[in-house]
């Protein structure tokens, strides 16, 4: 009689051979022959395919920050001039009507606006660095696609110059009258 442990063995057994019977014969067959030097080729080929968009991708992102940045100080200066406005009423105010009321909100104004005013000068500073990063980015993938133009532009030539040249082959000419008749005349001559 056999027990349930010895057949879980025998199929674990059986299962192991196979395994390691179809490991070996696809690793023969998966084991084409190529050169390392080919896949060095293929590996720089596609990194200079992602360094490229990586290009494109700084250069967009920075192109973003520089839109959302403007759009921000825009927006600050419009409220920068809204404030001097409200400033300037207020001060009128304040000099037709000598209230603390009138001079409190003097104040208030002043302080809106030195506090805009700070924020739009971080703003313009802001606005200059993603000015430059969006330069430099810009400079970077004009660089990168010069240097892929001119790489592209080399295995073009490369390949024509060593391409097999082929030979110019000169088409038979018929031969002329007059030497077909000299032809003619030297053959009769030399059969008498």
């Amino acid at each position: 009689m056999v027990t349930k442990k010895a057949r879980t063995t025998k199929k674990r057994v059986t299962k192991k051979t196979a395994t390691r019977a179809t490991k070996t014969t696809a690793a023969k067959k998966a084991a084409p022959s190529v050169s390392p030097v080919t896949q060095l080729e293929q590996t720089i080929a596609k990194s200079q395919i992602q360094l490229a968009k990586l290009y494109e991708k700084g250069a967009a992102q920075a192109q973003k920050s520089a839109d959302r940045i403007k759009g921000q100080l825009d927006k600050a200066v419009a409220r920068q001039s809204a404030l001097r406005d409200k400033k300037n009423a207020a001060t009128e105010k304040a000099n037709a009507n000598r209230t603390p009321a009138a001079q409190k909100q003097v104040e208030r104004a002043r302080d809106a606006l030195r506090t805009s005013g700070q924020k739009v000068s971080e703003l313009r500073a802001q606005m200059k660095d993603a000015k430059q990063a969006l330069k430099n980015a810009a400079d970077a993938l004009k660089k990168s696609t010069a240097q892929q133009k001119a790489l592209e532009k080399f295995e073009s030539d490369w390949a024509k110059a060593t391409a097999p040249k082929k030979r110019k082959t000169t088409a038979k000419r018929r031969p002329r009258k007059a030497a077909a008749k000299n032809a003619a005349a030297a053959e009769s001559t030399a059969s008498a």
